[in-house]
């Protein structure tokens, strides 16, 4: 007797596909802990890494822009502003790069047992959430070592942080998706961070931009997460209508990154 498993061609509701994937939220902690151990696993520093990542760039960064170009931080200490930046770009940059490849590098998985597809860069993005933690208690003790002391904004925090993880994940899901169709995509990647980097308002605020241009950074998803990060922490107010621009360019990559998974996912075992 032959029994034939076939992936269902019924329609299931938005609320439907949620209760879904809470079912399997312990499977979803499994593969974050998992990727974690090895990560870490035969590293000799371990979390010092964490720590090192945003840190060694920073101490480049300043020598080099913030002495040479001495680009305008609305009086906060050049280290300090380029570390803002660097925590939550080395926590996208990275998760980014490592999550579009799960499809492709856990084929056996998808290929042998049936679980929501999206949990699997879902879990690479919440594995990595552990180095944005460990940055946000970096950059928020190199603050009050510069005399910026906590206020009501540093509430806001996890709010931007959430931000920052949910446009990793969108990007890594719609990534990940054109990584089983095309394989090209995984060498693309490291040089969309690199030109991604320098898009962003990183290690350079977004009102140096000069204003005919400025509307090409409130396209760019990390401006709102780069520029909130910093109200936050120094009050540095962004422009109003850079910010939501970059709000509503959010929106637009998660419709992109949700259609292009859905139009694949049934397929995607047969792609990898």
């Amino acid at each position: 007797m032959i029994t034939i498993i076939e992936a269902s061609r019924q329609r299931i509701s938005f609320w439907g596909m949620v209760s879904e994937y809470l079912e399997y939220a312990s499977l979803v902690k499994y593969l974050a802990l998992r990727d974690l151990r090895l990560r870490y696993r035969h590293a000799s520093l371990g979390l010092v890494w964490v720590i090192l990542q945003p840190l060694l760039p920073m101490i480049i960064f300043t020598g080099v822009f913030g002495r040479v170009l001495r680009p305008s931080t609305s009086g906060v200490p050049y280290s300090l502003f380029a570390l803002a930046g660097l925590v939550p770009w080395n926590f996208f940059s990275s998760s980014v790069s490592r999550a579009c490849m799960v499809f492709v590098s856990s084929g056996n998985l998808l290929t042998k047992v049936y679980f929501p597809r999206a949990i699997l860069p879902g879990s690479a993005i919440l594995g990595s959430a552990l180095d944005l933690g460990a940055g946000c208690v970096l950059v928020l003790a190199y603050s009050m070592w510069n005399h910026y002391f906590p206020t009501w904004r540093w509430l806001l925090l996890p709010v931007i942080s959430l931000q920052a993880i949910l446009i990793a994940f969108f990007v890594s899901l719609g990534l990940a998706t054109l990584n089983c169709i095309f394989r090209d995509v995984k060498h693309a990647v490291q040089f969309l961070m690199q030109l991604w980097l320098y898009a962003s308002p990183v290690v350079y605020s977004s009102s140096m931009v000069p204003p005919r241009y400025r509307w090409l950074v409130g396209l760019n998803p990390m401006t709102s997460v780069l520029d909130g990060f910093r109200w936050c922490l120094f009050g540095t107010r962004p422009a109003f209508g850079l910010y939501w621009t970059s709000i509503a360019s959010i929106a637009v990559v998660a419709a992109g990154a949700i259609w292009l998974f859905h139009y694949f996912e049934q397929s995607l075992a047969e792609r990898v």
